[in-house]
């Protein structure tokens, strides 16, 4: 059995699809593969027991179909990080860990590992990166997400720390202006340092925005109007703060937005109306007047009261929006025909002796 830990330079690289865009692909060239997440950082309760979001979506898509459970080594919910803070956690994780990895991947071809989110995330209890190369035998596949022009300097640093088990990097969610600087500058630099680039998948609004539905979850909203558009995605967000005139053009700059607003601003709101959005959030449980209502109701654009106040609002938005969210099975989709079309996989196979 090969294994491949696919794990990142930072949070919110991608690694998620690109484990879920792998494992489709190994499996359709006849392979059977399994699916195993040993430091969990996105909890859920199932069953009563605490579980990764991500790992066990993608374990039910695999072949073999391991339970949340199985799939998953520990999951950082908050009792566990207090647990582990205080000294009640005795047990050596890391070999609990590496037992429960052997018996859910006996008879299969390729184990696709989904690793930590950085060089460092596990440190603490033994499964940081460098830490599960060796304990599973396995090679690392890293995702780098380029923000802005840099020096690929944590790249470098874990070819340090992994030494031949690097098998190589992937570029992931590349923004068109970086694009040219990451294929003709950082991708060969790194080349002659001796790390692969097996591809650059560039950036895709859709593969990062949300459902109007998942902003009224993260943000406690109550729906006043539209709710059978819930399913809009909103790929970005305004604050309306200004006078009508300057609104109107500041929000025709964003396409399938969502506007932020104080529920009093019903200049504001009608603004937004005239433009192309998804959905309007109002602040500050200041309930709309009766005229924005009617108008969102005729133009099919969800309004949403939330208890929040706009900078928390726009806080928790930032951190909802650029997540590439894989449970979405048309995204799903979108991910592995972007994978294929980017990334030379031949070369990534054969890195790992496939």
């Amino acid at each position: 059995m090969k294994t491949l830990i696919v794990s990142s330079t930072l949070p919110y690289a991608g690694k998620s699809g690109v484990c879920l865009a792998l494992i489709g692909l190994l499996e359709d060239r006849g392979l059977t593969t399994t699916y195993y997440k040993p430091y969990g950082t996105m909890p859920e309760s199932e069953g009563g027991e605490p579980a990764d979001r991500d790992a066990t979506y993608i374990a039910g898509k695999t072949e073999r179909r391991l339970s949340a459970e199985a799939a998953t080594g520990v999951v950082t919910s908050p009792r566990f990080v207090e647990d582990v803070l205080a000294g009640r956690v005795t047990e050596q994780i890391a070999d609990r860990v590496h037992e429960e990895f052997l018996g859910s991947t006996t008879d299969c071809d390729v184990a696709v590992v989904e690793g930590p989110s950085s060089l460092a995330e596990g440190q603490s209890v033994g499964l940081a990166l460098c830490s599960l190369t060796e304990l599973f035998d396995a090679s690392v596949l890293l995702v780098d997400r380029p923000h802005r022009p840099a020096l690929p300097d944590e790249v470098l640093w874990a070819r340090e720390c992994l030494g031949e088990r690097l098998a190589g990097v992937l570029f992931n969610a590349v923004p068109a202006s970086l694009a040219g600087f990451v294929s003709g500058a950082v991708t060969p630099f790194l080349e002659r340092s001796g790390v692969p680039v097996f591809g650059s998948i560039p950036h895709d609004p859709v593969l990062s925005s949300v459902a109007v539905s998942e902003i009224v979850e993260a943000l406690g909203g109550t729906v006043l109007c539209c709710e059978d558009r819930l399913d809009e995605p909103v790929e970005s967000f305004l604050v309306g703060a200004m006078g009508q005139d300057k609104a109107l053009r500041y929000f025709r700059r964003k396409a399938r937005k969502a506007v932020i607003t104080g529920g009093d601003r019903a200049d504001v709101q009608l603004a937004a109306l005239e433009t192309d959005t998804a959905t309007i959030v109002l602040t500050g449980s200041l309930p709309p007047s009766p005229l924005v209502l009617s108008r969102a109701e005729e133009l099919g654009v969800p309004v949403v009261l939330v208890p929040a106040d706009t900078l928390t609002a726009v806080e928790r938005m930032e951190s909802l929006l650029g997540r590439v969210r894989v449970h979405d099975e048309r995204k799903a989709g979108r991910i592995r025909r972007m994978f294929e079309d980017a990334v030379d996989v031949t070369r990534l196979t054969d890195s790992i002796g496939l």
